[in-house]
Order: structure tokens, then C-alpha cells, then sequence
């Protein structure tokens, strides 16, 4: 069954036993209120260049913010992008092959709420955009998080990666 999220623009009910949070597309006007709710942890230098990061992502047609929220509270978003270049410090044998791949981004949950499936549910949805984009799968880079990745959702790593000194891993979803 294909989400009406991305076409509508519109809120919709996550498949989950009554959670008390929805999942949307965000606007420029969430962007502050997501800003103000996720950004604790980061000082203003980071906040600011947070801030562009998701002013680019609610403007450009090519990719989608998604976000979690129960009553106006955002609990927390990813970002999909239709096609991103892999890193220049990363060689993948079929990098080619990565060019029809969707890339997912930012996820984040907010302290408070995790363990309770927003992050699997906003991930999921981040896969039905991608879906609906016609790409043939979806690829990530994570720091803590690849166990979960290949557990929840049979991610594959295919490599490693160094950022600023935090070594990273790259991983891959093909659709089936």
C-alpha cells in the first residue's frame, strides 16, 4: 500500500498500536520548533548550522524531512534524500550502483521518547519515500547505530569511513 505522505503533504497515522504521536513532512515553520526541541546538546555555532541544514532540506524538491510529533511537540525527524554523492574518502567497488539509491539522513529521537518506535517509524517512512521515488534502495552512514540498522531493517555494511577522527559505517538497503 503506498503512503500518502509525500503526495498529500499531509499528516498520517504511523502503523503502531495507538501511538500518541503522528508522522509529517516538515514545512519552514517547523523548522524552529525542531530546532528548539532537538538541539540541547549542541551549541550555538552547531544550532546555527543545524538550522541551514534543515532550512535545505524542507526547500529542496529532491529530498523530505519527516517528523515525529504529538501536539505540536516535535519528538524527532530523519531526512530522506533522493541521490547523495558518496564521501570522498570512501571507495565502494559498485559505487555506480549507489546512484539509483535514495540516502538516508539525520535520524533523531529526542531522549525523552526513544525506545518507543518513532525512530523505527520515522525510518520506515523515510523507506516508503524512497519507494515512491523509484529508487533501488537506500544507503546510510551511522556511528552507533549499525547493529540496529541491519537488525530492524536487514542493512548490509559495505564500509567503513573516517570523519573527523570518528570512524563510521556505511550501510546498504536494497528493495526487493
Amino acid at each position: 500500500m503506498k503512503s500518502d505522505l509525500h503526495q498529500s503533504r499531509h499528516n498520517f497515522q504511523p502503523n503502531a498500536e495507538n501511538p500518541s504521536w503522528k508522522l509529517k513532512v516538515a514545512s519552514e515553520s517547523d523548522v524552529d520548533p525542531t530546532l528548539a526541541r532537538l538541539t540541547d546538546h549542541l551549541n550555538d555555532q552547531q544550532r546555527a548550522a543545524f538550522r541551514v541544514k534543515l532550512q535545505r532540506y524542507v526547500r529542496k524538491p529532491d529530498r523530505q524531512l519527516i517528523l515525529a510529533v504529538n501536539g505540536g511537540q516535535v519528538l524527532g525527524l530523519v531526512c530522506v534524500i533522493r541521490q547523495m554523492e558518496l564521501p570522498l574518502n570512501f571507495t565502494f567497488h559498485n559505487a555506480d550502483h549507489l546512484r539509483n539509491f535514495a540516502f538516508g539522513s539525520q535520524l533523531l529521537v529526542h531522549p525523552d521518547v526513544r525506545s518507543q518506535g518513532i525512530g523505527a517509524s520515522l525510518h520506515l517512512q523515510s523507506l516508503q519515500w524512497a519507494r515512491e521515488q523509484h529508487r533501488a534502495g537506500h544507503w546510510l552512514i551511522t556511528h552507533r547505530m549499525a547493529e540496529w540498522y541491519q537488525r530492524q531493517f536487514g542493512y548490509e555494511e559495505i564500509g567503513r569511513i573516517k570523519k573527523k577522527g570518528v570512524e563510521k559505517i556505511v550501510m546498504l538497503k536494497e528493495f526487493k
